[in-house]
């Protein structure tokens, strides 16, 4: 099973533009981000998909393979799509550039969600919420899951919902990990597909695949590391904590 990982590169962003290129630790964030997926046992190969020179430059001054896609993509998901066009593979991971403490664990965990099931068509994963206030949090994206694992709902609401007297341990809620893995044609699927309407209405492109009938599988990965996603100035300042801390 050929798979590849794709990291989808864009410069702008509304709340903190150039944030991929922000140093951590004396790294750019998103060399972190490459650096976990060159350390996985999964992925036969890795590349940087930009949209703009300044991070081709940097990403070519660590010897990643760059490729250049359309500034003009709607989605992380479109630029993904377009840069494994010509690639011969079976299945695609899509990884954050603004995730850098992802770790490599993580990524081959998704993919063992196929590697395990033929008719895997998308994987994610989650890890359990222990902290009232990360549940209640709109910005902490929850999932639930049937008996066989597959996501039936994804929401910013705190879900599932639990009378007040049982707490979280009798909702056991998961907390979505923003890490896609695809096989070629459902990826290729998605990139074809129009916004939907719980897609806008909770802003979270997961949810076109659920209202097209895509299954998607939830993995509760073993890593118990609190992840930092960087969309802010404040999320970049406990990174780079969490991060310098570490070494």
């Amino acid at each position: 099973m050929q798979t590849v990982g794709v990291i989808p590169a864009r410069y702008h962003s509304s709340r903190l533009d150039g944030k991929l290129l922000a140093s951590i630790a004396g790294r750019p964030m998103i060399q972190h981000v490459w650096s976990t997926c060159k350390r996985t046992e999964s992925l036969d190969r890795v590349i940087i998909a930009a949209d703009d020179n300044r991070i081709e430059a940097v990403a070519r001054s660590f010897d990643a393979e760059v490729m250049m896609t359309d500034p003009d993509h709607r989605s992380g998901t479109d630029r993904v799509a377009q840069a494994v066009n010509d690639i011969n593979c079976d299945v695609v991971v899509n990884v954050q550039g603004d995730e850098p403490m992802l770790e490599p664990c993580m990524i081959d965990e998704v993919v063992e969600a196929f590697r395990n099931n033929q008719k895997t068509q998308m994987a994610t994963l989650a890890q359990l919420i222990t902290d009232t206030d990360v549940f209640h949090d709109p910005n902490v994206v929850k999932v639930v899951c049937d008996h066989e694992g597959n996501a039936l709902y994804f929401s910013r609401s705190p879900i599932p919902h639990s009378q007040p007297e049982n707490g979280l341990a009798d909702a056991q809620p998961l907390k979505h990990v923003g890490l896609y893995g695809y096989t070629k044609s459902c990826l290729q699927r998605m990139s074809e597909l129009s916004p939907s309407r719980l897609e806008q209405i909770e802003r979270l492109e997961q949810l076109r695949a659920l209202e097209n009938g895509i299954p998607i599988r939830v993995v509760r990965t073993r890593s118990t590391r609190v992840l930092v996603g960087v969309d802010t100035p404040e999320d970049l300042k406990i990174a780079r904590g969490c991060i310098e801390s570490e070494r």
